[in-house]
Order: C-alpha cells, then sequence, then structure tokens
C-alpha cells in the first residue's frame, strides 16, 4: 500500500525527480553506517523512531496518503487514495479484514450460498442507515450495480461485476493468438487503477447463458434481502464484493445527477462527487465528508453509522504534499501521522529501514512475462519451463532492483498475516538451471543451437529495460539462447500485444482483490494451452519424464497423458493457480513492495497486498510513552 510506487504500471523508482533528497540521504546513510560500525548509539543519536513523536490528545488521524482525494464516488474510484476515502466513507456488503483481507460482516450481517454456488444470498442488518438517517436497503445495492453498468469502461473497476447475470451478454470467442488482459495504464496517475479486460467466455462449469430480456442478477428480494445470481460458481464472492466499486449510492445522489452516469457525462474527468459541497454526499459508512479544500480533505465520524461507538478516530485529515520530500519532511517535524503512496528510492529504505515506525511489505502487483503459446516453438511446456527455471529472481530482485521488489515464485503472493496457510497452490517455480538445460534438450535444443532469438517485447521505460537485460543475461548463461530486445512506445506496445507480435512480453497487474478464479482470469483471460490432468507441476527434484503425482487441475479429463508434453489444442480458461503453474502460459518475475512510515501512538493502522487499509480499526493512543531502554547500546562485534 504504502510509498507505492506510481509510475508507469507501479514502478519501482523515480530517480530524476530527488536530487536534492537524495544528496540528504546519501550523507544521513553515510554517517549512520559509520555511528553504526563503529561507534556507540545514545538516545540522542539513534532515535527508535523517524523524527519527532509528540503523542496528540485527540482522536485525529492526519495522513499524506500520496495526494488528496478528488473521486468520493464508489463507481469512479481508481486508486488511492479515492479508493482510501471510498471505503472510509461508504459500506459494502462486506468489508475487508485489513490484516488478513478475510470478508467480515459490513451491511450485510450474513450471507448463504447455493448448493452450486451459483447464487449469494445476503441478509442485511436492520440499523444500517445513510447520513441523511435513511435505512440501507437490498434495492439501494441493486441500483448502484446497475448504474455501474451503464458507465461501463468509464467505471475503472468495472469488470469486477462481469460474473453477475446481466452484466454482459455471452459471446463464443475465436482463439488465435494470446491477447493482452492488461491491468496496465500508460501512466503514473492510472497505474492500478484500470481492472481487468479479460474475456472469460469459456469457464468451466459453463455458465448459464443469459436469455434475452432476463432479469439483472441483483435482486431486492425485500427491503433486507439481497439476492445475487452469477454466471459462474464463485465461493469468494463475499470477498469480491468488499471492493470498492460494488459500495451502494444513494439513490437521490442518481436521481439528481451528483453521481449519476449523466453527471459523468458532463461532469470533469476526475469525477467528482458534488466536490464542492461536501453536505451533499450522502455516504453510508464510518465517516462522512466535512470538508474539501486544496489544504485538505477532512472525514468526521458519522453519527448514523450503524457501529458508530466502534470507531475511535473523530476525524480524518487528508493532508496534501507536492513530493515525497515533503511528505517525509512533515512526518519526520511530527505534523502529520502516516505516510503512504508516495514515491521512495532504495537509499531512502536503507535509511529508513532501521527505524520501527518505517513499514515493508509485499504489495499485490506482480511483473510477469507472457508467451506467445500460439508461435514455435513457446507452443511446447518443456520450451516455458526451461526459460522459467533458468531465471533467477531473487538475483534479479536484490541486484538489478536493488531489493525493493520481492520475487515471486508464483503468480499470487502468500496472504499477508498468515504466511503458513496455502489459500492456492503450494508449488513454486525455483531456479533450476541443471533442469532448464535438460528440459530444453527434450525439446530439441541442447545447449542452444537452433533455438530462435527471442523476441523480447517491453514498454520504453528504464526499469523495464534493465529487468529484461538481466533476464537475458540469465537465459544466455545458462541456456545459450539469445534475446532481441523491442522496445517500444505506449501505444505501440499495446498495439503488438493485441497483434500477437512477440515472442515474450513484458506484462503488470495490479490484483484487485484475492479471489483466486479472478486474478487468473485477469492475467490469463484468452484461451491458453493448459496440460492435461495429471500433468505435473515443475519439481527440481524429479525428472521431467518421470510419472506425475500431482493434483490433477480440476475439470480435465486426460488422466493417460503424459507429462510435461506439450498442449497444442485450446482449451479451457486457466482459472487456478494451480493450472497456471502446469502450463506456464506466462513466468513471474517479482512483486512490488509497499512501504509506509506510521507513528509508534498509532493502532489499528495495517497494511496488506491489496492497499486497503481500514479506517474504521485505527486509534490514537493519547496515552502512549516512549519505550524505556539503556541510553547506550553495545558497539558493533561487541566492543
Amino acid at each position: 500500500m504504502n510509498f507505492r510506487m506510481r509510475l508507469k504500471e507501479f514502478p519501482i523508482l523515480k530517480l530524476s525527480r530527488w536530487p536534492r533528497w537524495r544528496a540528504r540521504l546519501a550523507v544521513l546513510l553515510a554517517v549512520s553506517l559509520v555511528v553504526g560500525s563503529g561507534g556507540c548509539f545514545t538516545e540522542e543519536n539513534g532515535e527508535l523512531f523517524y523524527g519527532r513523536v509528540a503523542t496528540p490528545r485527540a482522536q485525529e488521524f492526519r495522513w499524506s496518503d500520496g495526494g488528496l482525494p478528488r473521486v468520493f464516488d464508489p463507481a469512479l474510484a481508481a486508486a488511492p487514495p479515492d479508493t482510501d476515502a471510498v471505503r472510509a466513507l461508504y459500506e459494502g456488503l462486506t468489508e475487508y479484514d485489513p490484516r488478513t483481507l478475510a470478508p467480515v460482516s459490513g451491511v450485510a450481517q450474513s450471507w448463504q450460498p447455493s448448493a452450486d454456488g451459483r447464487e449469494w444470498t445476503f441478509q442485511l442488518r436492520r440499523d444500517a442507515r445513510w447520513s441523511n438517517g435513511e435505512v440501507v436497503t437490498a434495492q439501494d445495492f441493486v441500483r448502484s450495480w446497475q448504474r455501474i453498468t451503464q458507465l461501463g469502461d468509464r467505471a475503472p473497476h468495472a469488470k469486477l461485476l462481469d460474473n453477475i447475470l446481466g452484466v454482459r451478454q455471452e459471446t463464443p470467442v475465436a482463439v488465435a493468438t494470446p491477447s493482452p488482459t492488461p491491468i496496465e495504464t500508460p501512466n503514473a496517475e492510472a497505474a492500478g487503477a484500470t481492472s481487468s479486460t479479460a474475456s472469460d467466455d469459456a469457464p468451466q462449469p459453463t455458465p448459464t447463458p443469459l436469455a434475452p430480456g432476463e432479469l439483472f442478477g441483483a435482486e431486492a428480494i425485500d427491503a433486507h434481502t439481497l439476492l445475487v445470481r452469477l454466471r459462474r460458481p464463485d465461493g469468494n464472492f463475499p470477498a469480491l464484493v468488499a471492493h470498492p466499486i460494488f459500495r451502494p449510492v444513494h439513490q437521490s445522489q442518481i436521481e439528481t445527477n451528483v453521481a449519476g452516469s449523466e453527471a459523468v457525462k458532463e461532469s470533469p474527468p476526475s469525477g467528482e462527487l458534488a466536490a464542492d459541497k461536501p453536505g451533499m454526499v450522502v455516504s453510508n459508512g464510518a465517516f462522512q465528508l466535512s470538508r474539501q479544500t486544496p489544504e485538505g480533505v477532512v472525514l468526521e465520524r458519522a453519527g448514523n453509522y450503524w457501529n458508530a461507538k466502534a470507531i475511535a478516530l473523530e476525524r480524518v485529515r487528508f493532508v496534501p504534499s507536492r513530493d515525497a520530500e515533503e511528505a517525509l519532511a512533515a512526518y519526520h517535524a511530527g505534523e502529520i501521522d502516516a505516510v503512504t503512496n508516495s514515491n521512495v528510492e532504495p537509499l531512502a529504505v536503507k535509511l529508513l529501514a532501521p527505524y520501527q515506525d518505517f513499514r515493508r511489505s509485499t504489495f499485490g502487483a506482480l511483473t510477469y512475462y507472457q508467451f506467445n503459446t500460439a508461435s514455435p516453438p513457446f507452443d511446447d511446456l518443456r520450451v516455458r519451463q526451461a526459460l522459467t527455471l533458468a531465471v533467477d529472481r531473487e538475483r534479479l530482485s536484490l541486484d538489478t532492483l536493488n531489493g525493493v521488489t520481492e520475487a515471486a515464485t508464483r503468480f499470487l503472493p502468500a496472504p499477508a498475516g498468515n504466511e503458513e496457510a496455502e489459500p492456492h497452490s503450494a508449488k513454486s517455480l525455483p531456479f533450476h538451471v541443471e533442469r532448464a538445460r535438460q528440459l530444453l534438450a527434450e525439446a530439441g535444443f541442447p545447449d542452444g543451437p537452433g533455438f530462435p532469438r527471442i523476441r523480447l517485447l517491453v514498454n520504453r521505460n528504464e526499469q523495464h529495460r534493465q529487468v529484461a537485460q538481466a533476464v537475458a543475461s540469465m537465459w544466455r548463461r545458462a541456456l545459450g539462447i539469445e534475446t532481441e530486445f523491442v522496445m517500444k512506445d505506449w501505444d505501440e506496445y499495446e498495439s503488438a500485444l493485441k497483434a500477437g507480435d512477440y515472442d515474450i512480453a513484458r506484462r503488470s497487474i495490479v490484483m484487485q482483490t484475492t479471489d483466486e478464479e479472478t486474478n487468473m482470469l485477469a492475467m490469463f483471460a484468452e484461451e491458453q494451452p493448459v496440460p492435461p490432468a495429471g500433468t505435473q507441476l515443475i519439481d527440481p527434484n524429479v525428472a521431467p519424464s518421470a510419472p506425475s503425482t500431482a493434483t490433477a487441475p480440476p475439470d480435465q479429463s486426460s488422466p493417460d497423458s503424459m507429462p510435461n508434453a506439450p498442449s497444442l489444442s485450446p482449451t479451457p480458461l486457466i482459472r487456478t493457480e494451480a493450472q497456471a503453474l502446469a502450463s506456464l502460459p506466462a513466468m513471474p518475475i517479482y512483486f512490488a513492495s509497499s512501504f509506509a512510515l506510521v507513528k509508534p501512538y498509532v493502532s489499528g493502522f495495517n497494511t496488506n497486498l491489496l492497499d486497503a487499509p481500514s479506517l474504521q480499526h485505527v486509534r490514537i493512543d493519547t496515552g502512549w510513552q516512549p519505550p524505556k531502554r539503556d541510553t547506550a547500546l553495545p558497539l558493533s562485534g561487541g566492543e
């Protein structure tokens, strides 16, 4: 979530904008290294926390979130800080547990699936109220979701509703070359802002087609009962509807064009919802909009919220800052309580890492290299496996990317706060040169001769170029394979993706949900070769020709097929991580990291994979005192 990298497709660094700050960091880091290696830390020069810590006396949270919220409409909010404000102002059927991202009760106090998982019934709490005192009803959700279908592409994450009956019609897909499934954008502000353009027209099991005139799949059975009919089963639907786009908008705002689709057509591109008149914004969340000026956005605790007594914060202030230097300076001076969503350099990470109020976590933004499986020799699973196993992801993250990313040996990150759990496939992709060479030889290219030069498509960006060069060097050393870089500006890059004019292409996705199937469809929306049942996942300790002992991917039907054999015919969509790891339509490269500074007197401000903090849980400990410790720490090396 935090200090999140906001260049094109969540890049890691923005080096050119911080010349003065970089110089300061270099001096400070050099001093800290000298002191840490030979001197002694005292209470005065070995601070536990970054900057001044003055415990507030009020329940007011001052937050530098990479800018000021401008969009207060659940349908139009694309990325933080807008989505952070929407989560505070509006409540969905469910909410995310801010630590584990499990769905917890929101407006819905309970939910129940049908036996086949195609229908979900939500029972709404009777004490849920809008900020104007009116009751929140099931029809509010139906009306708001229907509005999103009318907004179409103007709603950045509208694709998340695609599984609801009536959102879009079934259309057959002609399988040809792989098509892009972008969760990618050509500029920094939109990074992570758009949802998948994935097409899921060949699902398993086959969805019930929508008949002409069939009703919308969300139906208000009564004022407090919402029935949602899905095109295909989804056991994680309660987690999906915790996303901000599923949150309701009050009927009066739609009818008066405050938040309606007609207002969107006529309003500025930002899609501001009554921005100049905060009192007009009728919301149903724990907070309501109090003030919006260039000097800041203020939210106040909502008196009509059903769980208002459990909300500790009385006020939230979104504080503006021109850049990361200004945000960090304000934090260091004790003027704000948290900094998130700002650009950060590797040098800054090294400087801030020793402080106890500095946080680092994995962010659910994946960079991966997609194979053109319609083009030989990349239609051969053994070739894809060889290229994947020959990449040392740990070295790539530590060296090429300066340690500010997380090596991705899977397509989905481990859940925060529960790293021992394995909600998806337990398999991962190791770095194993010997096996990679064996696989390439079995595919007919021992030691590389005869293998065509790889055309690696990368959009023009210095960081992406460096990564591509490092990967190509690994392929050359391990497999004897040469790579040609095809660097294109964004528009040309997108055109090449759509035309399938590449062998391997750099891709990225900013995950909007923890739902496994949704994320897999976002990455692999077109038909891809999926190995038959019985195909083993990559295991460096098992010879490629050994019989498979892996669990078969669901809904496959060829148990006698040989493992590692290429699958050339169109097969159903990839819906699980296990299928993706078995068939390797792409290779994961790295996850982005997120960073934050949070004052020690702030509790309940949790970081997570989805960049989705919950202000409902935040509390200011007005009695906080610094921990006691010795005034001098031992010298390095025990001297």
